[in-house]
């Protein structure tokens, strides 16, 4: 079996592939739009005992709000993960994420923090294996996860705990549970993923709205080494709160376009980069969602 075969599309690895200007804006970080998976868990059929590390870069700006109640937020998030292909039909893996988030308000005023975010459990399940090509053409199943409240409730010089929308992740139980569909058949690879998010209540009683989110990425190999991706990836989120108050700048549909590329280098190294541009945004009150850069890298074993 060829080398691409076995990186992006074959048997040999595992289960597929974000009122006064002294007011605080009640917007914290939106949800992102993507799979936040893709390098982690792979796009590759199944293999049992894979183990693979992996880290993904995020660098992601928005804004929200208005005069002097916008307010400006510059995230960069680096997320350290491992997988495991507990057998061809399950691959676990946990993302532990480092964050660094600035805002800036309408007065000028900013916050930084950096810290641990919100920890990520998931799993995929392989529930549908077609009979065509060496282990199946077409595979099918389930995805499902819970993000942990771990994140680190950060404080200024000072000693005053900063506003939720500077904090690194919101500190709440999220859990989710979605559905996938990958198609292998080289030089082509294509996947859609849709999944559900429920927020639960979060540090300083913000409450994130629940998330619908769905995903579809195409690949196709140049060579037996390097791929070609285009993808789009779009999110409705209902509003958040804060404490129980609706964020009228908050919640919506937003769709991005994915553009990138995949390399790997020898057996066991892949390199992943790629852009997400807004094509699509239906959301409420003033929002604005930038261009996304993220980059990955993943180790297997």
């Amino acid at each position: 079996m060829n080398t691409f075969n076995r990186t992006f599309g074959g048997p040999a690895l595992a289960a597929a592939l974000l009122s006064a200007a002294s007011q605080p804006a009640m917007a914290c970080s939106t949800c992102k739009c993507g799979d936040y998976t893709i390098t982690l868990m792979g796009t590759e059929k199944p293999y049992g005992g894979r183990l693979r590390f992996a880290l993904d870069y995020l660098h992601r700006s928005e804004s929200q709000g208005s005069g002097v109640n916008q307010q400006e937020t510059d995230e960069q998030r680096a997320l350290f993960g491992v997988s495991y292909s507990v057998s061809e039909d399950l691959a676990l893996a946990i993302q532990v994420p480092w964050v660094r988030k600035e805002i800036e308000l309408g007065n000028l005023a900013r916050q930084e923090a950096r810290g641990l975010g919100d920890i990520d459990l998931s799993a995929r399940w392989v529930l549908y294996r077609s009979d065509e090509g060496v282990s199946g053409r077409h595979l099918a199943g389930l995805r499902g996860g819970v993000r942990l409240p771990t994140a680190e409730q950060i404080k200024d010089s000072a000693g005053q705990r900063l506003d939720i929308d500077a904090q690194p992740d919101a500190g709440a139980t999220v859990p989710s549970l979605g559905a996938w569909y990958g198609y292998y058949r080289f030089p082509w690879f294509a996947t859609v993923s849709a999944t559900y998010f429920q927020y639960g209540e979060g540090h300083q009683n913000f409450h994130g709205g629940d998330v619908g989110l769905v995903s579809a990425l195409a690949q196709y190999g140049l060579t037996t080494s390097f791929a070609l991706q285009l993808g789009v990836d779009a999110r409705h989120t209902a509003k958040n709160e804060f404490s129980g108050a609706a964020d009228p700048n908050s919640g919506g549909t937003l769709a991005m376009a994915f553009v990138g590329v995949a390399n790997r280098f020898g057996e066991d190294f892949l390199l992943s980069a790629g852009v997400q541009l807004p094509v699509i945004k239906d959301l409420n009150g003033a929002q604005t969602e930038d261009a996304n850069f993220r980059i990955g890298i993943a180790y297997d074993f």
